[in-house]
Order: structure tokens, then sequence, then C-alpha cells
């Protein structure tokens, strides 16, 4: 009978073997422990500040809860991203050979969901929605037309003309401003009579009030989203990379950019003195970030380091620019980036920002020499956030290097130290450093600058230890 039992054993052996890691759920305990299995729950149940949502279990890609006092969110397989108060006590772990376990929630730090190709994906719909959390996910959107009070009256506009709605609450009286982008790219500013949205999102049929809400993307006709880089993981271009953290999170996207001769300063005679003399460096091949570090981008730093969490103004974190960030408090994010990723992330120098900035031009902003309608952030630009407050990133059209936000919005610290001139400038274009250095230098303008000082040319200097509501800053990587 030993041939039996041996048989039996062999058996087992090989079924328990076929169970492929990426089968089955990883749940990791606040004290360390791991347990692998499949949880039984067809559901999870999410409070947001904007809806209750049910979240199928078939599209979870992994659940993180917050310790006491800090919200749990939710990713999915095809990105969406959900934060709020889980609404679950306890859940039931199916494991191969050992009992079915018990779970408490409260004891939990994060769950990861067995591989997607081993479950039905379920999808959200074509359009996306961004909220002033910074939860952005897909959506099937359900309103049909959109009225719009501007200084040209009342337009009617319907829902498969619309590309993208961007949305801000007037300070002054309350009531909601928008932003559309038609598919024909003709852009209309004006205030909104209707105050909801009804929408569609993993079976959920919701009404959503708008003043809730940052941004929608309408996917009409297939057309690729214009916000796509804000949460798609796979970028899907060669010239862009993302670093993978230890945990697993990601770094900020990047672009990669050639290097060569570049111009700086003043080209057009009406510059500051600071601007010249014009020079061409030579610079070696980098990567800088496709925006601003964002509020949400920043935060897990401030999270990992024990840091206090630097003041939003009031106006929202998810993808607005971190401000309120000094000099100090930049190196120290691209130090611990570094860490993290075992790449060299830094500031970049002031000839490598101003040479990505141009994107390659030669004019007094990367799109021409005079300042156009709603293409920056700044007081008289003609956006929905002029003089008032920063934009999410992302919101306004990129250079032709593929970078947002690089006039206005806000300021961005750079490596070097302040000098009134390019008189000593290095020729390789790496920072300016002096001893005893009392200031850094800031690029690019804010929302609470004037035109004029959003040139690509322009420069500016603060306190390395000093920080605003106007001034943040991107990151480089050496390549």
């Amino acid at each position: 009978m030993w041939w039996r039992a041996s048989s039996y054993l062999l058996l087992l052996l090989t079924l328990i073997s076929s169970v492929e890691a990426s089968d089955l759920d990883v749940v990791t305990m606040r004290n360390g422990d791991v347990h692998n299995g499949n949880l039984s729950q067809p559901y999870f149940d999410l409070q947001t500040p904007y809806a209750a949502l049910r979240i199928p279990y078939a599209v979870m890609a992994r659940l993180q809860l917050g310790e006491k006092g800090e919200s749990d969110q939710i990713e999915t397989i095809s990105g969406d991203r959900f934060t709020g108060d889980l609404q679950h006590g306890e859940w039931m772990m199916l494991r191969t050979l050992d009992p079915e376990l018990p779970l408490d929630s409260t004891g939990i730090s994060e769950i990861t969901f067995a591989a997607q190709a081993k479950r039905a994906a379920v999808t959200g719909g074509s359009d996306q929605v961004i909220a002033h959390n910074g939860d952005i996910f897909s959506a099937r959107i359900l309103t049909t037309d959109l009225l719009l009070t501007g200084e040209e009256g009342i337009k009617l506009i319907p829902a498969s003309q619309i590309a993208t709605i961007d949305l801000v609450i007037d300070e002054d009286d309350g009531s909601l401003l928008a932003r559309v982008r038609s598919t024909d790219e003709s852009v209309y500013l004006g205030k909104l009579p209707r105050s909801q949205i009804q929408l569609k999102v993993h079976d959920n049929k919701l009404t959503l009030d708008l003043n809730k809400l940052s941004a929608l993307q309408f996917g009409v006709g297939g057309r690729q989203p214009q916000l796509r880089h804000l949460y798609r993981l796979s970028v899907g271009d060669g010239e862009l990379l993302q670093d993978r953290m230890r945990d697993g999170r990601f770094a900020p996207i990047l672009r990669k950019l050639p290097g060569g001769e570049a111009v700086r300063g003043d080209l057009q005679g009406d510059g500051d003195g600071d601007e010249q003399p014009a020079t061409r460096p030579k610079l070696k091949p980098f990567a800088i970030g496709l925006h601003e570090v964002t509020f949400q981008e920043y935060d897990l730093f401030a999270q990992a380091t024990g840091r206090d969490r630097p003041d939003d103004q009031g106006w929202g974190r998810g993808y607005r620019p971190a401000v309120n960030v000094s000099w100090e408090d930049a190196v120290a994010y691209t130090k611990w980036l570094s860490q993290r990723t075992g790449q060299r992330y830094r500031l970049p120098t002031d000839a490598e920002w101003e040479y990505a900035a141009r994107g390659g031009t030669e004019s007094r902003f990367w799109w021409g020499q005079k300042v156009e309608l709603d293409m920056a952030n700044c007081e008289g630009c003609g956006s929905l956030w002029d003089g008032s407050k920063s934009a999410p990133v992302g919101r306004f059209s990129a250079n032709p290097f593929g970078l947002h936000d690089t006039a206005g919005n806000v300021f961005e610290w750079v490596a070097d130290c302040w000098n009134d001139s390019y008189a000593d400038a290095p020729e390789d274009g790496s920072a300016m450093q002096t001893r005893g250095c009392g200031k850094r230098v800031i690029r690019g303008g804010a929302w609470s600058f004037p035109p004029h000082e959003i040139r690509s040319a322009n420069r500016w200097r603060d306190f390395p230890s000093r920080s605003s509501d106007d001034t943040g800053f991107r990151v480089a990587r050496d390549l």
C-alpha cells in the first residue's frame, strides 16, 4: 500500500506546484506576517469624499489600509485610484493546504491581488474623472450636454464635442467655473449652471457634485486621453521612463533629453540683466520631470520621513504642484528618491532647466513671441487659475519636448547659486556654485506673476530655507 500513499503524495505535490504565486492574493499584516491565498470577497465598499463606491474583486490590484486617522486606498488593474474609508471589518481568505483564515482589516497593512490575467477584467468606461483629492478613475459619463455661461452668453456644447472639462470654484461668489476644450481644440471659459453630473463606474451609477471634481476627460471616438500621463504607469514612449521604488511604488515620470548645444539667456533684448550674456552651453544627456512634483508624490516622501506635509493653501492636494517647499526640502526629496530607486536624482541645473523649458525654441515663450490665451497659468494668461492659485499639473499643452508647465503655474527650484550674470557660467551647463551661497535660483514664473516673468529666459531667486505658495520644483535624473 506504500506505493498508493506515495502516488497520492506525488499528486498532491504536483497540484501544489501548479499554483503559481501570481494566482494568489498576498496579505501583509502590520505585525509583518504575510498570508497567501484568495480572499472570499466579491466586492469592496469605499466611502470617498465624493461618493460611496462598490469596487468588484475582479478589478482589484492593490489595497492599502491607512493607519488610524489616515485614508485607505484602492488601485485597480486598469490604473484607477480611489481614496476613502473602507467599510469592511472582516474578510475570509481561502488557502490551498491550510484552513480558511479570518482576517481583521485593522491588522492589515496592504493586499496585493492575484495577477489580472487570472481574473475577468471589468472596465469602468471610456471617460476619465479626476477628483480634487487626487483620485482618478475611468467612467462612463451619462450627461449628454453642457450649458456654459460666458462673455458671449449661454452656449450649449454637446458631449460628443467635448474633449476635456476643467473645474474651478470661484472664490468670490462660490460659483463653478469651467474651461471646456472641444474636440476641434477650441477653448471656452464660463460658468456652469448645472451643479451635478451623472456617471457610471464599475457598475455604480452615481450623481456627483461637480465642485468635488477637478477635471473630466471624454473618451469620444477612441481618442487617447489628454491626461493619460497622470495615471497610466506604462507610459508606452521610449523617451519616457519611470523608476520603481523599493516598496513597489513609482517615482515621477521623466522625459529623456539628448543634451547637446543649448540656448541660455535673453535673446530678444528685453529681459533682465541677470539673463546676460546669452550663452550656448553643451549639455550631457539627462532626464527631467514631465511636470512639477505633485503633492501626491511629495506626500509619500513626507510620510516616509516623518516630515510635516506642506500647506496646500486650501486649493487641494493630489495633482497640484507641491508648494510651500524650500530648496532644502526639494533637495531632501531628490536624495530620498535616489535611495528608494538606486538612481541619482537631483534638481536640474539652471542651464538644464532652460534647455528643457524652451523645448528647442529661441522665442520669448516656447510657443512664440507673444502671450496666447490659455497656454499657461499666470496673472494675465487667460486661464481659470490666473492670479488666484496653482493649476493641477498637465492642464496646459506640452512644449516641443513634451514637458508641461515650464511657463507659469509655480516657480521651480534649480541647483544653482544665484549669480547676477552668466559671465562666469560653466560651459558644460553644470550648476553655478559659490562659497557661502546665500540664495538659490528659481525658474519659470508663477500663477501670481505677469506674463513677462514666465519667459523661458526669466530667472528669480530666493533663500534656500524659505518656502512660498508660488514655488515648487521638478526633478532631474542622471542617465
